[in-house]
């Protein structure tokens, strides 16, 4: 099968969780198929670079789409009640040299299926439904975290030019995302609230799956077994500190949880990744139990030395990775419901702790902290079925079957 993959970036960063979900899955796929990439630049600036290395020995060939010009979009974009067609009526002539090149390479390389990443690709791509096997990979709902986010604004009449233009966006992403199973063969995404929300926008079932991320069995391959003894007394939290659901998660537990309940413990509290927000950083300098590394480029050496580690998710969609790493190298997992929401194998109380109220939360940590024999048990039953449903190479074969039934 010759399948071409289009993205709206290129695939540089593996702490990104799209370039992380689109290398993985095209990298087991490979082993199957033909892979062709097509990167579609949605940015008026040059953000291009060398990628993630061995990306030709994952795709035949790469290309990139001429990039999007630097003049100003048209007025019409204003009147668009769809955000499906955004592009072609904010720049027609770029709008018609993508889909001259997509075609193009469709037919220079006997393309059958094409693999669609990133809802804003949705109308570059349409023209070639009739055509050719299309899969649109959605990953998370726009109209799924948007809702949720929706719920922390200020009520009316407070912030009023926020929420009317929030209202609008959504609508418009609304109509978008119930074009995606209309326009193509199948659409998938990373959660099964996010499938819902589809399914619900659309008013169709039967050509929409939930294909979760995975873990490398590398990562999971760095837990040991007998190494089960916590080197510090605290709690762990990872991810891109300027993504809006993880910045949300960091300040509601600072100041609901860390402070009142786990700082008076005794309890540490570490934070991993880049970009942390200056009261983040500010607050360490007075707290000595609050520890913020930024990005490491061995996230599991500093990991390892905790026995827990927390998911305090309130807003967003898809699948966090940090859940799936935690069950992986051996850390208990304390999440709000949303959090872990999207690892449906997971059982609450076996493999996780769920807890949504922050008194809660910190009682959750406490008790696996001081009970090493519940830690351990749960540590173990995660492992399994995160080795069992959620690697790489598994979720990969499912959407390679689906692929073939296309």
């Amino acid at each position: 099968m010759r399948i071409l993959v289009i993205t709206h970036k290129r695939l540089a960063n593996l702490r990104n969780g799209h370039d992380l979900r689109v290398w993985h899955l095209c990298r087991e796929l490979a082993k199957r198929h033909e892979l062709y990439l097509l990167t579609v630049n949605l940015s008026s600036l040059d953000e291009f670079n060398d990628g993630i290395a061995g990306l030709a020995d994952v795709f035949k060939e790469m290309n990139d789409a001429p990039s999007l010009p630097a003049t100003r979009p048209s007025l019409k974009r204003h009147f668009r009640r769809n955000d499906s067609n955004y592009y072609s009526l904010s720049y027609p002539h770029h709008f018609l040299k993508v889909t001259n090149a997509i075609a193009d390479i469709c037919e220079q390389n006997s393309i059958s299926h094409i693999i669609v990443f990133s809802l804003f690709l949705a109308e570059f791509v349409k023209p070639f439904s009739s055509s050719k096997k299309i899969l649109f990979d959605l990953m998370d709902s726009e109209v799924l975290t948007l809702t949720r986010e929706v719920q922390f604004l200020s009520p009316w009449p407070l912030q009023l030019k926020t929420r009317l233009k929030t209202h609008l966006m959504h609508a418009r992403l609304a109509r978008a995302e119930a074009c995606l199973p209309h326009w193509f063969n199948h659409v998938t995404t990373i959660n099964d609230a996010d499938s819902h929300t589809v399914c619900r926008l659309s008013g169709k079932r039967s050509n929409i799956s939930t294909i979760p991320n995975g873990v490398s069995t590398d990562l999971a391959g760095t837990f040991d077994t007998n190494d089960v003894v916590a080197k510090r007394r605290g709690v762990a939290f990872w991810g891109n500190l300027s993504f809006k659901p993880n910045s949300d998660a960091v300040r509601f537990f600072y100041e609901n949880v860390y402070r009142p309940y786990l700082a008076p413990a005794g309890i540490e509290w570490c934070v991993v990744g880049k970009d942390a927000e200056r009261w983040l950083v500010e607050a360490a300098k007075r707290d000595h139990g609050i520890r913020v590394t930024g990005f490491v480029d061995d996230i599991c050496s500093v990991l390892d030395e905790y026995p827990v580690m927390v998911n305090p998710m309130r807003i967003g969609s898809g699948l966090k990775n940090k859940v799936l790493e935690a069950f992986a190298m051996g850390l208990a997992v304390v999440s709000t419901g949303l959090g872990i929401e999207a690892v449906s194998m997971a059982r609450e109380g076996i493999d996780y702790m769920r807890a949504d109220e922050p008194e809660k939360i910190a009682f959750a940590i406490k008790l696996l902290i001081e009970d090493e024999r519940l830690r351990l048990s749960m540590i173990e039953s995660a492992r399994k079925v995160v080795l069992e449903h959620y690697t790489w190479s598994k979720v990969a074969g499912d959407l390679d079957a689906l692929l073939c039934s296309l």
